[in-house]
């Protein structure tokens, strides 16, 4: 784990109960194993650098991402987990690029969901519940911004990451290839350049064991949904 990643987050880490600053690190540096998440994440640890940006912990029981939790300069994390983090800190890259989540993006989402079915059956599982179901808490103006911190959380639980995971990266970004290539090729040049240079090198050079079993008390089990959920109407990414 880089000496650097952890001088640079470690201060800016507000915990409201016990400190974990150490479980922390190794659930950002973890994130790495993602390599679309790279940019993010070294944009994140250059903001946290410059005092911009700090991450408030306050953990509940029972908390999922269908609450956001950014506001400007302050993550807020309610749950420690891999899923959480990812899903929040997406929210905050979306606001720093100053991207506009609108039409292309929409196209994106719909070429990628409508009418389409994740062959994996883990894989169409989780899409079913963080994209189809949990979008009915939210309006309609706002699922495209939940779209896109929640492919982020998918990336997040795949086994790539997690010893518990069901699927790979590349299983989703296989899906997901329109929304994949919108932040590969969109989203990512355009955040590359507010990114330190010198954090890019570094985490360049990071060296990541493969998740393994010793991880498991780090990973939260993963929700049980019925597979009988509603769908509002105005939902137009319903998998059938």
């Amino acid at each position: 784990m880089s000496e650097l990643i952890t001088k640079i987050i470690t201060p800016q880490l507000h915990f409201a109960d016990t400190n974990h600053g150490e479980k922390f690190v190794k659930i950002f540096c973890d994130l790495y194993r993602i390599e679309l998440f790279k940019d993010g994440l070294d944009l994140i640890l250059t903001q946290l650098q410059k005092k911009q940006l700090h991450f408030e912990i306050r953990e509940m029981k029972g908390w999922d991402t269908n609450v956001g939790c950014f506001l400007t300069n302050k993550i807020t994390i309610r749950q420690l987990t891999h899923n959480v983090l990812a899903h929040e800190m997406a929210h905050a890259l979306a606001h720093e690029s100053k991207i506009n989540l609108g039409e292309d993006f929409r196209l994106c989402v719909l070429h990628d969901m409508k009418g389409r079915i994740p062959q994996i059956v883990t894989l169409k599982g989780e899409v079913k519940r963080l994209m189809i179901d949990a979008l009915e808490a939210y309006p309609l103006n706002q699922f495209l911004d939940e779209i896109f911190a929640r492919y982020f959380e998918l990336l997040s639980v795949s086994r790539n990451v997690v010893a518990t995971g069901d699927f790979a990266t590349t299983d989703v970004m296989d899906f997901f290839i329109n929304i994949t290539n919108f932040i590969e090729k969109i989203f990512n040049p355009q955040i590359r350049k507010k990114i330190d240079p010198a954090i890019a090198r570094e985490t360049a050079n990071l060296k990541l064991p493969m998740p393994g079993q010793k991880f498991r008390d780090q990973i939260e089990s993963k929700q049980k949904t019925s597979w009988s959920g509603r769908t509002r109407p105005n939902n137009p990414f319903k998998i059938s």
